[in-house]
């Protein structure tokens, strides 16, 4: 009885203060309709376009600190853009303004010309209007503060080397003709296009094509034979391990080495697969898992180590453990050895269907715990038998959501309006510690620990539930108007979207190779190459290794650690009760509504400064600021 009271009266004292929505505090008028606007995340500058001006807001002070006008950018180029039919779609897709993560960069797209700003103080660090060819393709070196930029000239495709310290072209190398660029979508080479400095030589993956060039004069040493989506540098120095997978949603890839040298292979023929699902590098041979199974792979003639094949039809995850490997094929997992010996009697079936995602798979403590989008369980690490009889049976059609439990050394998982606790010590199943009804369940998106409880969180939703399994808060809202809406960088990160271990999201996913390194005992070693990297863990990268970042870290630390660290609110753009279109902020501790911002459309532009909690949101001819509250 207490519980329901207490949710009746959640529900009226959302209605309630509904009434107290508020205005802003600060406003900038601008000329012009405010176009784009974005928040640099080292710099916290915000800067936005109007008209032909693009300008630098202080988050702190609120004022405009530096001013760009078309003196700077130079003149409109239509003639070119309608002579040019690639390059008219490239400036239609994309956006007029972008942040580059890990540095005081903002790129910006205006009257044709491509655009580098330096925000720490607006300067233009680099402005393609004096120059005679097209920018297509921009990939920053947050290592050395470089750029790589592909460039379209008179029907060739070039690269070019520019140095963020001077603003000048260090070389301009034809490669290809640029028939060849927009082979593949700009969706497809913002997943695949990469560069990546290694002592003098920089590797560039673009479109399809990899290349190596001389870091000091520009000099193409070599460009490889066949298209690739993917490319590891092995620890040798000597040789480069290749994918191609045909295209981004390809049904067959192709794994081969290569020679730095010359880029040619090394191997008699190519692995062929499906999908290539995991890779280590061991110094002299190679660990890789590809759809029908993996093995160990001698690094120069591409002969097999084992005498057979750790198999299993379908396999879609494996996952080190010390020096064993822990691995799903279809809807079982296997336990093996780094000389291929199982270290189980049989697989474990840990799903209904091969279908099932995999929320989480791996080891705490000294077991295995595995949830599926059908089963959870525990399995004891060194004899593969089930630490309880009976599985969890989770509702496929529902979010299954893990967070971790450190003092505990468990996990906390949420499934049909179900909370368990996964406790290692436990002997049988977990019976649900809470029951909640969350109206929104399939647009969960995220479980948080805190030392009280659990928050559930989706864009319409917020719930905090005690460890007792009592509702602390529950609050619900309703989606104002249509159609998908701009979601900020900001706001995400300040909690709107779970962080670690606790977003299903990152679970989920899975699906980016990278190469681990080991010595010759198969013991890890630091990484000589980043491979590729989600848009998550990009800032710690950026943070350790970034020539970029080194420029301004003094100055702005306190405000980055803020941007990467703060999760205790969520930002929800919501429908209120008088029908006026409101950002509601909402504390995770306590369920408090801690502002109520009036915005006036569907889709607003607006960005949440994490350092100072202020908003700043575009309303036509100007942007207006919310102080923190």
């Amino acid at each position: 009885m207490k519980k329901i009271a207490f949710s009746i009266i959640l529900v009226f004292l959302v209605a309630f203060s509904a009434t107290a929505q508020r205005k802003y505090d600060e406003i900038i008028t601008t000329e012009n309709s405010v176009k784009d606007m974005v928040q640099n995340e080292i710099t916290g500058i915000v800067v936005f376009k109007e008209g032909g001006t693009v300008k630098g807001l202080d988050p702190e002070t609120k004022k405009i600190v530096w001013t760009l006008t078309k003196e700077d950018f130079g003149a409109t180029s239509a003639g070119d853009i309608l002579t040019d039919p690639d390059f008219g779609k490239l400036f239609k897709e994309k956006s007029d303004l972008s942040s580059v993560p890990g540095s005081p960069y903002v790129e910006a797209y205006i009257n044709s010309k491509y655009i580098i700003i330096n925000t720490d103080g607006g300067k233009v660090v680099y402005n393609s209007s004096k120059e005679s060819f097209w920018v297509m393709q921009s990939d920053f070196i947050p290592e050395t503060d470089e750029y790589l930029l592909t460039l379209k000239k008179d029907g060739d495709m070039a690269i070019a080397l520019l140095d963020m310290k001077t603003g000048e072209l260090k070389w301009n190398t034809t490669v290809d003709k640029a028939k060849s660029l927009f082979s593949f979508s700009l969706k497809e080479s913002s997943n695949t296009n990469k560069a990546t400095v290694h002592g003098s030589v920089i590797y560039y993956l673009l479109y399809g094509k990899l290349y190596s060039f001389d870091r000091n004069s520009g000099k193409l040493n070599w460009k490889a034979e066949e298209d690739y989506s993917r490319f590891f540098l092995t620890q040798n120095d000597k040789n480069i391990v290749v994918v191609n997978s045909k295209g981004l949603f390809a049904a067959k890839e192709y794994l081969n080495v290569l020679n730095t040298e010359n880029g040619k292979s090394i191997w008699k023929e190519s692995i062929k697969t499906k999908r290539v699902v995991y890779l280590e590098d061991w110094g002299t041979k190679l660990l890789i898992a590809h759809y029908s199974g993996f093995n160990f792979f001698d690094l120069n003639t591409g002969e097999k180590v084992w005498k057979k094949d750790a198999r299993g039809d379908g396999l879609k995850r494996v996952i080190p453990i010390d020096q064993d490997f822990l691995y799903v094929a279809e809807n079982e997992m296997m336990l093996i050895n780094k000389d291929g010996e199982k270290l189980w009697k049989k697989f474990i079936e840990i799903s209904d269907d091969k279908e099932d995602p995999i929320y989480y798979l791996g080891k705490v403590g000294e077991k295995v715990m595995y949830l599926t989008g059908t089963y959870g369980n525990m399995v004891d690490y060194k004899t593969g038998v089930k630490l309880w009889k009976r599985n969890i049976k989770f509702e496929k059609d529902r979010p299954v959501l893990p967070t971790y439990d450190e003092a505990t050394n468990s996990y906390l998982v949420y499934n049909d309006e179900k909370l368990y606790k996964f406790d290692p010590s436990i002997s049988d199943k977990p019976e649900p510690f809470a029951k909640v009804n969350i109206k929104k369940e399939k647009e969960l998106n995220s479980i948080e620990l805190f030392p009280w409880g659990v928050v559930l969180s989706g864009p319409l939703e917020v719930m905090g539930v005690n460890m007792d399994g009592t509702i602390k808060y529950h609050l619900t809202y309703t989606q104002p108007g249509e159609g998908t809406r701009r979601l900020l960088k900001s706001a995400a990160i300040a909690g709107s979207i779970g962080l670690g271990v606790g977003s299903a999201v990152s679970s989920v996913k899975g699906a980016d190779i990278t190469m681990t390194y080991r010595d010759s005992d198969g013991n890890m070693r630091t990484a000589v190459a980043k491979g590729d990297q989600t848009n998550k863990d990009q800032a710690k990268a950026y943070a350790a290794g970034s020539a970029a970042l080194g420029i301004v870290a003094a100055k702005f630390n306190s405000r980055f650690n803020a941007m990467k660290q703060n999760r205790d609110f969520s930002y929800i753009f919501a429908k209120a009760d008088s029908g006026e279109k409101i950002l509601v902020k909402v504390s995770k501790v306590d369920g408090v509504e801690v502002d109520k911002i009036i915005f006036n459309n569907n889709k607003p532009v607006y960005e949440v400064d994490p350092a100072t909690q202020n908003i700043f949101y575009v309303s036509d001819k100007s942007i207006q600021i919310f102080n923190k509250k």
